[in-house]
C-alpha cells in the first residue's frame, strides 16, 4: 500500500507515496453516486451504503495517521485535466480530515432516525456521501488547483442538502448559498490565476518573495473566496438562512465541518503561501504584520457581531448559526495573530487549530441536540418550547456539556483552545505594545461573556420553564440518537480534562512543520492549562457574563428586535446590489445607445449599398434579357445547322455506302486480275527458262565469231599503224576516229570473254527485256 521515499530524500523529509488519499476521497463519491440509483424501497441498503462510505473514510484517515505524524503522504494524477491532480497529506491536513470523517460518521448515524420522517431520502443520502468525498478532497489537495475543484464540488453537492425541504424559505436560502458559493469560487479562481502568473506554479508552498506587487490582491481574493465558506463578517449572510431550513444532520455538517474548509484555506494561505522558506525580510515582516493585523480584526468583528446577533435571536437553529459565525471569528483571530507574529506565532496557530477541533465537536453536537428537539416537537422558536429537561433529560445533559464546551468553561474542550488564543493576544501585546492589540484582547473577553449569555438564553428557552400543552407527552429517543449525542458529550469532556493530550501529540508537531520558534513555541511545551492565570481570565469572563446577563434579562434587552434596516443585508448588500444593478443598467443603456447609433450608421451604409446593388441588379437583368435573346437566336440557328449537318451525314453516309459497294466490286475484279496475271507470270517464268538456255547457246556461237573477227581486227590495226606513220599525225587522228567508228559497229570488248557470266548488268537487263517483249508478242500473236 505504501512506498517510502528514496533514501536520499528521506533524510530531509519523510515522503510516502500512496494512493490511499485518492481512494479515501473517491470511494465515498462513487458510493454516493451508486446510492442515488437504488430503488426507494431499498431503505436499509441505502443506509448501509451511507454508513459504509463514512466508515471507509474514517478508517482510511486513521490509517494515514502514523505516516502523517512522521512525514507527508503524496499521490498524483499528473495527466488529468492538463494541470494534474495532486494529493498531499501532512499532519495539518490529517487533523482536518480526521475531524471531517469522524463527525460525518456520527452525523450519518444520526440521520437514520432523523430522516425517517423526511422525503427524498435517496437524494439526501446520495449527496450526503458525495459531499463527504468532496470535503475530504479539499483538505487533502496538494495544490490550489486540486483544492479549487473539490471546493466547488463541495459547494454544489451541499447546495442540494440546503434545499432539501424545497419550500420557499429553503429555496431562498439555497439561492443565496449557491450565489455566494459561486462568487467565492470565482474569487478563488482569479487568485489562483494571479498566483500562477506570478510564480508559474499553484503549489501550496512559501512564495511570498515571488508574488511582487500582486500579493495584496491575491491575498484579498483568497480571503474572500475562503471567507464566504468560513462565514466571516460581512460574508456570513448565508449561514443564518441555510442552517434553519436544512435538515439538522446537514446543519451540523455545514456548521461543524464545511465552514472549516474555509478556515483551512485561510490557514494555508496566511501561514504557508505568504511566508518565505529562507526567512522574511524587514519589508516582508511589515507586510505580514499588516495583513495579519487585518485578519485579526476581521476575526474580532466576526466574533463580536456573531455573538450579538445570536443573543438577539429566538430561533434556536439561527442562534447556533450566528454562534458559528462568532466561533469562526475566534479561529480567524488566532490565525491573524500567528500571521503577524511570524516565527513567534506558534501560540496563535495552536489556539486556532485547537479551536477548529473543538468547534467541530461541540457545534455539530449542539445542532444534533437541537435537531432532536425539533424532530419530536417540530418547533424552532424558543417562545413555543420549554420544559424539555423533564421530557428529554439525556438531550438536556449533553446540551449542557456542549454549551460548557463552547463557553470555554474549564474541564470542557472549549477551554484549552480559547485559552491558547487569549494567550496569543497577550504575547502579541508583550512584543508589540500596541493599543489595537490591547483592545482586541478586551473584545475577546467581552465576546466570551456574550457567548455564555446566549447559551444561557438558549438553554432556558428549551429546557426550563413549563412544558407547552401541545408538547406535554412522553418522548422516546432512538438508540442511534442516544449513541451519537453521548459520543459528542464524552469527546467534549475527555478533551477538556486532558487538554495536553492533543496539544503535545498533535498540535505541537503541527506547529513544528511551520518552523515556529521562540517564546511562543517554548510556551506550548507542557502548557499549564489549570494554572491560576488562565483560570483567572475565565473567572473574569464568568463575572462579566453575570454583569451582562442579569440586567439584560431583567430589562429584556435580549428580547429586543432590531429594526429591519439594521442588518448587514440592508446596510451593505442591498445598496451594493442596487448600485451594481444601476451600474449594470447604465452600462446597458450606454451599450444599447451605442449599438443603436452603430445600427443607424450601418443602416445608411446598407441602404446605399442596397440602392447600388439594385441598380447593378437591374443592369444585370437587362444584360440577361439581351444575352437570352442572343442565346435563343443562336440556339435556333444551331438547330438549323444541326439539321443540315444531319442531312449531310445522311448523304455522305449513302455515298460512303455506295463507294464501299463499288470498292468491293473493284476489289473482286482486282483479285481476279491478280489471279490471271499470276498464272500468266508463272507461264512466262517457265518459258523464260527455256529462252535463257537458247540465248546461252547463241552467246557461245557469237563468241566464236567474235574471236575470228578480233584476229582480223588486230591485223587491220597493224596496217593502220603503218599508214599512221606514213601519213602523219593529222591523218593518223582521222584514221583512228574512223577506225573507232568502224570497230564500234562490229564488236565491243574482248571476244574471248563474251559469256553471260562476264556481261554487264545493264546489257543483260536490256537483252532480257527485249527477249520478254519478243516472247510476249510471239505468244500473244499465237493465242490470238
Amino acid at each position: 500500500m505504501f512506498a517510502s521515499a528514496p533514501e536520499h530524500i528521506a533524510k530531509v523529509s519523510q515522503l510516502y507515496y500512496s494512493s490511499l488519499p485518492l481512494w479515501i476521497i473517491l470511494l465515498p463519491i462513487l458510493i454516493g453516486i451508486g446510492t442515488y440509483f437504488l430503488k426507494n424501497c431499498w431503505e436499509t441498503v441505502r443506509k448501509a451504503c451511507a454508513l459504509i462510505a463514512s466508515l471507509i473514510a474514517l478508517v482510511g484517515v486513521i490509517m494515514l495517521f502514523p505516516l502523517a505524524l512522521t512525514g507527508t503522504v503524496c499521490y498524483d494524477l499528473i495527466h488529468v485535466m492538463q494541470m494534474g491532480l495532486f494529493f498531499e497529506v501532512d499532519l495539518i491536513s490529517w487533523i482536518f480530515a480526521f475531524l471531517i470523517a469522524l463527525v460525518w460518521f456520527l452525523a450519518t448515524l444520526f440521520s437514520f432516525t432523523y430522516m425517517d420522517h423526511e422525503h427524498n431520502r435517496r437524494r439526501y443520502y446520495s449527496y450526503l456521501i458525495i459531499t463527504l468525498g468532496a470535503t475530504l478532497g479539499v483538505v487533502m489537495a496538494g495544490d490550489f488547483f486540486t483544492l479549487f475543484l473539490f471546493f466547488e464540488l463541495m459547494t454544489l453537492s451541499s447546495y442540494v442538502l440546503v434545499i432539501h425541504e424545497q419550500g420557499y424559505e429553503a429555496m431562498k436560502a439555497g439561492t443565496l448559498y449557491i450565489y455566494l458559493g459561486i462568487a467565492g469560487g470565482l474569487s478563488l479562481l482569479f487568485a489562483i490565476m494571479l498566483l500562477y502568473s506570478a510564480t508559474g506554479s499553484v503549489d501550496i508552498a512559501p512564495v511570498l518573495g515571488q508574488l511582487g506587487e500582486q500579493r495584496t490582491i491575491i491575498y484579498i481574493l483568497f480571503l474572500i473566496g475562503f471567507g464566504i465558506k468560513a462565514g466571516l463578517v460581512p460574508l456570513h449572510i448565508w449561514l443564518p438562512l441555510a442552517h434553519p431550513v436544512a435538515p439538522s444532520p446537514a446543519s451540523a455538517l455545514l456548521s461543524g465541518i464545511m465552514i472549516k474548509a474555509g478556515a483551512y484555506g485561510i490557514l494555508r494561505v496566511s501561514l504557508i503561501l505568504f511566508s518565505s522558506p529562507e526567512g522574511v525580510s524587514v519589508a516582508e515582516t511589515s507586510y505580514l504584520f499588516m495583513i495579519g493585523n487585518a485578519l485579526m480584526w476581521i476575526g474580532l468583528v466576526t466574533m463580536l457581531a456573531g455573538a450579538i446577533m445570536a443573543l438577539l435571536n429566538s430561533n434556536m437553529k439561527r442562534i447556533l448559526a450566528y454562534s458559528s459565525v462568532s466561533q469562526i471569528g475566534y479561529i480567524a483571530t488566532g490565525l491573524g495573530v500567528a500571521t503577524f507574529m511570524g516565527l513567534e506565532g506558534a501560540m496563535g496557530f495552536a489556539g486556532a487549530l485547537y479551536h477548529i477541533i473543538n468547534h467541530a465537536f461541540f457545534k455539530a453536537g449542539l445542532f444534533m441536540m437541537v435537531g432532536t428537539i425539533y424532530l419530536y416537537t417540530h418547533e424552532l422558536e424558543l417562545s413555543r418550547l420549554g420544559g424539555m429537561l423533564r421530557k428529554m433529560p439525556l438531550v438536556a445533559i449533553t446540551f449542557i456539556i456542549a454549551a460548557c464546551g463552547i463557553a470555554g468553561i474549564p474541564g470542557f474542550n472549549g477551554y484549552p483552545s480559547k485559552t491558547l488564543v487569549h494567550d496569543s493576544l497577550l504575547i502579541a501585546i508583550k512584543y508589540n505594545d500596541l493599543f489595537s492589540i490591547e483592545l482586541a484582547e478586551k473584545i475577546f473577553i467581552l465576546t466570551s461573556a456574550l457567548t455564555i449569555c446566549y447559551f444561557i438564553k438558549l438553554f432556558r428557552g428549551i429546557f426550563l420553564g413549563p412544558v407547552p400543552e401541545k408538547l406535554d407527552r412522553s418522548y422516546k429517543l432512538s438508540p442511534s440518537i442516544n449513541i451519537v449525542l453521548s459520543s459528542f458529550a464524552v469527546i467534549i469532556i475527555v478533551i477538556g480534562i486532558f487538554p495536553n493530550l492533543i496539544l503535545e501529540r498533535i498540535l505541537v508537531p503541527a506547529a513544528e512543520l511551520l518552523n515556529y520558534a521562540g517564546y511562543g513555541m517554548d510556551h506550548l511545551y507542557h502548557f499549564k492549562f489549570f494554572e491560576w492565570a488562565p483560570l483567572e481570565a475565565m473567572l473574569i469572563v464568568v463575572v462579566l457574563t453575570l454583569v451582562i446577563y442579569l440586567p439584560g434579562v431583567y430589562r429584556r434587552w435580549f428580547d429586543w428586535k432590531p429594526p429591519w434596516w439594521l442588518s448587514i443585508h440592508t446596510l451593505i448588500y442591498q445598496p451594493l446590489t442596487h448600485w451594481l444593478i444601476d451600474l449594470t443598467g447604465r452600462a446597458g443603456v450606454l451599450v444599447d445607445s451605442s449599438v443603436d447609433n452603430a445600427y443607424n450608421r450601418s443602416g445608411v451604409v446598407a441602404r446605399a449599398w442596397c440602392s447600388f446593388i439594385g441598380t447593378l441588379d437591374s443592369g444585370l437583368d437587362r444584360f440577361y434579357e439581351k444575352s437570352g435573346i442572343m442565346a435563343r437566336t443562336l440556339a435556333d440557328r444551331s438547330s438549323d445547322i444541326d439539321s443540315r449537318i444531319d442531312e449531310f451525314y445522311e448523304k455522305s453516309g449513302e455515298i460512303a455506302r455506295k463507294l464501299a459497294d463499288r470498292s468491293s466490286d473493284i476489289d473482286s475484279k482486282i483479285d481476279d486480275f491478280y489471279e490471271r496475271s499470276g498464272e500468266m507470270a508463272r507461264k512466262l517464268a517457265d518459258r523464260s527458262s527455256d529462252m535463257d538456255s537458247a540465248l546461252n547457246a547463241a552467246y557461245l556461237k557469237t563468241g566464236k565469231a567474235a574471236q575470228n573477227l578480233a584476229r582480223q581486227t588486230a591485223d587491220l590495226d597493224q596496217a593502220i599503224s603503218n599508214v599512221y606513220d606514213q601519213a602523219g599525225k593529222k591523218t593518223r587522228d582521222q584514221m583512228e576516229k574512223r577506225l573507232a567508228d568502224q570497230k564500234g559497229k562490229k564488236v565491243r570488248g574482248d571476244s574471248s570473254k563474251w559469256t553471260t557470266k562476264h556481261l554487264s548488268f545493264d546489257n543483260l537487263l536490256l537483252v532480257l527485256v527485249l527477249g520478254i517483249v519478243l516472247l510476249v508478242i510471239f505468244y500473244y500473236g499465237r493465242f490470238n
